[in-house]
């Protein structure tokens, strides 16, 4: 909202010579929420006011002096703090002063995202529970605990409560007579706003998480904001709230009902615990929201302990058994071994033939000869941007350019009109630093952002890579965890994805990149000879996916260290590696290894010969030469396997085994008695 269209305080106000509205936030029935700057402090606050009005609900203002009044009690990281409260002598408006706070509420979460795992709701409600609690421990019962009342103001732990305008603050005065009616709006006095304050007559509260005592009419107490905040996490924990249907519907089923179980979407444990939470009676739920959270913390816990054991727990036992039958496992612990596990692999690739790369790919390679001229790459962005453009109209499938554009780019007509034309098809490189910072991602912004709104982050993909101990590049990523635990595609992977649909990014985040594929087998253009390409064969670029980077081998820039074949380079460009990961993408990642268990079972086996040949028989050097034999024949199938299927059999997992086992048992045969032995031995 610029300033001459910003809402503006009446002349009368006295506020009008301290604040500067800025901008609405939002309007309920009776009152207004307003950005607003301190003339003096030059500080941003939310103003909250109630219109003025001869017909002004006391009620109306009744909640809003208790609102002030309960939050300016309040000093709490996750309770909204308030500033300033008054009645404005100029208009006869109440008002609030809160601390300006950005975020989503936590309703919002719940109708997008549906059930969150626990890891992901427990720090939510701890949260929510130190603010509870807090609010208790002044003699203040919120009353009105609902996930439209938190506010996620970044990651799971900046949360803050809000809307104590239904609070009630203990110890409360004497109730009027019963059965006595709050007067009608306008009429009355104190004695009756108190009363529709605290409910005796009239529910209130969101029925879909109020107490069953209140539906009954009976005293509001801290049992009541708990069974309300069991509420919030049953419905973060399954996905909806314990009750649904009408309002009858609801307020009979927190009566009545217990909440149905969900269908295997809970851990028991995590079940028990919110049943608890939601007894009807007040008594029997636990004594704080701290003690809720402490509780299903732990019933996590012992869930995840329990999943632990029903998988860890057979490794484990076969491990032991593996050691106890001649130590078949040792050669796993040799420090060498991933070392040979990676010379083991380089060795299948070497030997593997070429395999062509996807023809729907088209290199656009920005090398020596395309950056020749006066103007430096930085400059080039409305050519750049009107090329690609050329290129989309000449029925390229997709764009994705491996490049770190600057910010400026973004003030570029021909870039912007690019990215606003073909936001989908489009796929830009950003990169993760150490630090946190991500570069890139400035080369959209402005207008440019604005109009694409959340599809403007979606454009970006991560260019980071993965490098092993000794610096060779031998895998990939589907996508990258933020600092919100959220999901970012990889560069490749969005770029793959606008040819050909791929697995959910939290699916298989690692993958093997494919070094078969011949860097030679690739199309490529020089960007400098784009345009004539355009001009005399537009059809080159059709139903393709072009990739645009730097191809600077030869200056040593962006360059890594990659497994090769025989005749090819041990280093390639960062965009002939970004090429191989699309490349192996499309082709639904080929490479890839197999559960390790039937092989770890035929390692103990074959130690368990080693070890009873050199043991127990006289002469074992018939059955050892034949065990490695074997172990030969394995990797030698193991390179043709891998040549015909992409399949990487393991191989150090099995050789050092046996040759540990062997060594022990020769060790043990030395120290032995001689074995006794005859002419039939």
């Amino acid at each position: 909202m610029t300033s001459s269209s910003a809402p503006k305080l009446s002349p009368g106000s006295v506020l009008d010579g301290t604040y500067r509205l800025d901008g609405l936030l939002g309007e309920g029935a009776v009152g207004v929420v307003y950005r607003a700057t301190h003339l003096g402090l030059k500080k941003a606050f939310a103003l909250k006011l109630l219109r003025p009005g001869a017909d002004l609900d006391p009620f109306s203002v009744a909640r809003f002096q208790r609102e002030a009044e309960a939050l300016g009690r309040l000093r709490h990281p996750h309770i909204v703090t308030v500033t300033d409260f008054g009645v404005d002598p100029g208009t006869g408006a109440p008002y609030l002063v809160l601390e300006l706070l950005d975020g989503i509420p936590l309703s919002e979460i719940c109708r997008t995202a549906g059930a969150l795992p626990a890891d992901r709701a427990l720090p939510i409600l701890e949260a929510v529970a130190g603010a509870v609690d807090a609010a208790h421990g002044q003699g203040i019962l919120h009353r009105d605990l609902k996930p439209g009342n938190v506010l996620l103001c970044g990651t799971e732990r900046d949360v803050k409560v809000l809307d104590f305008g239904l609070s009630e603050i203990l110890p409360l005065p004497p109730l009027p007579p019963s059965g006595r009616r709050p007067a009608a709006p306008g009429g009355g006095g104190a004695a009756e706003t108190e009363e529709r304050l605290t409910a005796t007559h009239d529910l209130l509260g969101t029925p879909l998480y109020v107490a069953p005592e209140l539906i009954r009419r009976a005293r509001a107490d801290r049992s009541s904001d708990i069974y309300s905040f069991a509420a919030i996490a049953y419905e973060l924990l399954v996905g909806q709230p314990p009750f649904q249907g009408s309002t009858a519907e609801v307020l009979t089923g927190h009566l009545e009902r217990e909440p149905s179980p969900p269908a295997g979407a809970l851990p028991h444990e995590i079940w028990k615990t919110l049943r608890e939470a939601l007894a009807k009676d007040p008594a029997l739920r636990p004594e704080t929201a701290r003690e809720l959270v402490r509780r299903l913390r732990a019933a996590a816990g012992r869930e995840r302990r329990r999943r632990w054991l029903r998988t860890e727990a057979p490794r484990r036992i076969l491990l032991s058994a593996l050691l106890a039958a001649a130590v078949p496992a040792a050669g796993l612990l040799v420090p060498g071994l991933p070392l040979a596990d990676r010379w083991a692999d380089d060795l299948r690739i070497r030997a593997a033939p070429a395999r062509a790369p996807d023809p729907r790919l088209l290199l656009i390679t920005i090398d020596e000869a395309s950056l020749a001229g006066p103007v430096p790459l930085a400059d080039r962005a409305d050519e750049i941007g009107g090329t690609l453009d050329r290129v989309f109209a000449a029925g390229a499938r997709g764009i994705a350019v491996d490049l770190l554009l600057p910010d400026s780019w973004s003030a570029s007509p021909g870039f912007s009109s690019l990215v606003l034309r073909h936001p989908d098809a489009l796929t830009l490189a950003a990169f993760s630093t150490p630090d946190g910072r991500v570069l890139g991602a400035g080369c959209v912004g402005g207008l440019t952002a604005a109009a694409l709104g959340p599809r403007a982050g979606a454009l970006f993909g991560f260019v980071n890579l993965d490098e092993d101990p000794d610096g060779v590049i031998r895998h990939g990523r589907l996508g990258f965890r933020d600092r919100a635990g959220g999901e970012r595609p990889s560069w490749a992977a969005r770029a793959a994805g606008t040819l050909s649909p791929l697995p959910a990014v939290s699916d298989r985040k690692a993958f093997w990149i494919d070094h078969r594929t011949a860097a030679a087998g690739f199309t490529r253009i020089s960007w400098r000879d784009v345009p004539a390409a355009l001009a005399a064969r537009p059809w080159t670029f059709r139903d393709r996916l072009i990739l645009v980077g730097g191809d600077l081998v030869a200056a040593g820039d962006d360059v890594h260290r990659v497994p090769h074949r025989r005749a090819q380079k041990a280093t390639v460009s960062g965009l002939m590696l970004q090429a191989r990961l699309v490349d192996t993408l499309l082709a639904g990642m080929p490479v890839r290894e197999p559960p390790k268990a039937p092989f770890l079972a035929a390692a103990a086996l074959w130690s368990g010969l080693a070890a009873a040949a050199t043991l127990l028989v006289r002469r074992p050097v018939r059955i050892l030469a034949a065990l490695f034999g074997g172990v030969m024949l394995y990797f030698a199938l193991s390179i043709t396997i891998f040549r015909s299927t992409g399949l990487l059999l393991p191989v150090t997992v099995l050789l050092l085994p046996a040759l540990g086992a062997l060594a022990l048992a020769t060790i043990l045969r030395r120290a032995l008695p001689p074995i006794p032995w005859s002419r039939e031995s």
